[in-house]
C-alpha cells in the first residue's frame, strides 16, 4: 500500500527498489484501446473501475478482483493506491475500503491458512515535478490479516473499518505529513534552507538512510506542533522566513548560495573553459530529446501533475530510438564501436548535466560574491535567526 501523488512515476519506484515482479491495481478507463489493454496487462496493470466512469463498467471489477484474490493465494505482490486519485501533496488523504475489502475478499475464497500481509509503504518526493530531485522510500512492517480475523467473523464492517484505519496510520507513520494546507508554503520555505545546508551527491543514487526523511518529517511535525501549542511562535516564524525569502527575490539569488563558501575562480573557469567541448556535443545528441519531451508533456498534456511522468516516458522511448540510431550507424564503421556507444552515450549524458549543474552553481555562487556585502551578511544572519529557531 502506498501513496500516490505522482502519477506513473509511482509505480517505477518499487520494481527498481525490489527487482521483484509486481501487479499494479490501476484506472479501468486507461484500459480504452485493444493496444493500451495488452501493453497494460503484459506490464501486470489491473483494472479497477470507479463509479464516475459508468455503471456499467463496475461490474467488470468483478474479474479483476477475482484476479487479486488467486494472486494473493500465490503469494504474488499487488501495489495498490488507497488514496484513490492522484494529488500531489504532503497529506495523506483518507483511504477507501476498498482495499481491506479485497485482503477480506482473498480469505473468503482461499482461506485464512494463506499468509496475507498489508505492507504499508510511502514516497516522499522533495520536488515532485522537478528533474533530479530526491524521493525517500519508506517500507513499514507488515500488518497480517490474521490478527483481524476474529473481528471480522464477528463483524465484517467493524473489521473493514478498523483494517483500513490501522492502515492510514501506519502510513502516516512513514509520511511527511502537513496537517493544514496554509502550512505549505512555509514547510516547503524551511525545507528548502534544511536541504541546502545537508547536500547529498547523486553517486551512489540509491542511498539506504532515514537522515534525510527523519529531517524533513521532524520539521513537519513541528509546524503541525506549532498550530496546537503556540501560534504565536508560528506567526513570527512565518513573517522571519517570508521576510528572508523577499530579500532573496529583490537580490535576484536563491537561498542556495547563501549556505556555500566564496568560488574559486580560477578552478571555475578552468573547468568551464575545457568542459564545454564535451558539453556541446552532449546537448546536441539530447537536445532533440528534451525538447520533444517538453513539448509533449507542455502542450499535449492538460493536468500538470501528468506532465513529468509523461516527460519522463518520452525521454526514456525517444532517448532508446536515438540510442539504436547511433548503435545502427557505429555498427558501419566498426562492431567495437557499435558495442562501447551505447554506454558512451549514457557517460556523455552523465557528464553534461552535471557540467550543467556544476556551472550554473558557480555562477550563481559568483552572482552572490559580486552582490553589497552588506547585503550578504544580512542575508546570512537572517538565515541563522531562522535555523534557529526550528
Amino acid at each position: 500500500m502506498s501513496n500516490h501523488n505522482n502519477a506513473f512515476i509511482d509505480p517505477i519506484i518499487f520494481p527498481a527498489l525490489i527487482f521483484e515482479r509486481l501487479y499494479f491495481i490501476v484506472r479501468g478507463d486507461i484500459f480504452n484501446t485493444k493496444i493500451k489493454h495488452w501493453l497494460l496487462w503484459n506490464l501486470g496493470q489491473i483494472p479497477m473501475f470507479r463509479i464516475r466512469d459508468g455503471v456499467d463498467n463496475l461490474k467488470l471489477n468483478e474479474s479483476s478482483f477475482d484476479l487479486c484474490y488467486d494472486l494473493l493465494a500465490k503469494n504474488k505482490n499487488i501495489l495498490i493506491f488507497p488514496e484513490g486519485d492522484c494529488v500531489q501533496e504532503k497529506r495523506l488523504r483518507g483511504l477507501k475500503r476498498g482495499t481491506a475489502r479485497m485482503a477480506f475478499g482473498a480469505v473468503e475464497k482461499h482461506g485464512w491458512d494463506i499468509d496475507l500481509q498489508l505492507l504499508p509503504t510511502m514516497n516522499n518526493y522533495t520536488y515532485p515535478r522537478e528533474f533530479r530531485t530526491e524521493v525517500m522510500t519508506n517500507v513499514g512492517e507488515g500488518i497480517p490479516l490474521k490478527d483481524y480475523r476474529e473481528l471480522y467473523e464477528q463483524n465484517e464492517n467493524k473489521a473493514l473499518s478498523k483494517l483500513s484505519n490501522d492502515l492510514e496510520v501506519a502510513m502516516k507513520a512513514l509520511y511527511v505529513h502537513i496537517d493544514n494546507k496554509e502550512d505549505d508554503t512555509l514547510f516547503e520555505q524551511l525545507a528548502s534552507m534544511k536541504r541546502n545546508e545537508n547536500q547529498v551527491s547523486a553517486i551512489p543514487w540509491r542511498k539506504n538512510t532515514g537522515q534525510r526523511f527523519e529531517m524533513e518529517k521532524g520539521l513537519a511535525e513541528k509546524i503541525n506542533a506549532l498550530n496546537i501549542s503556540n501560534a504565536s511562535e508560528k506567526t513570527e516564524l512565518i513573517l522571519k522566513t517570508s521576510s528572508y525569502f523577499k530579500k532573496l527575490s529583490d537580490l535576484n539569488i536563491s537561498d542556495n548560495v547563501v549556505t556555500k563558501n566564496s568560488p574559486n575562480i580560477f578552478l571555475g573557469w578552468i573547468v568551464a573553459v575545457l568542459g564545454f567541448p564535451i558539453y556541446t556535443a552532449g546537448i546536441l545528441l539530447n537536445i532533440f530529446q528534451f525538447q520533444l519531451a517538453k513539448h509533449i508533456a507542455d502542450k499535449k498534456i492538460k493536468q500538470k501533475i501528468f506532465q513529468n511522468s509523461i516527460r519522463f516516458g518520452v525521454l526514456l522511448f525517444s532517448n532508446m530510438m536515438v540510442g539504436l540510431l547511433i548503435v545502427i550507424i557505429a555498427s558501419s564503421i566498426h562492431w567495437l564501436l557499435a558495442v562501447i556507444s551505447p554506454l558512451l552515450l549514457m557517460l556523455l549524458a552523465f557528464y553534461t548535466i552535471n557540467y550543467h549543474e556544476f556551472v550554473q552553481s558557480w555562477l550563481e555562487k559568483m552572482q552572490f560574491n559580486g552582490i553589497n556585502k552588506s547585503d550578504r551578511e544580512v542575508c546570512k544572519t537572517m538565515r541563522m535567526e531562522i535555523l534557529k529557531s526550528i
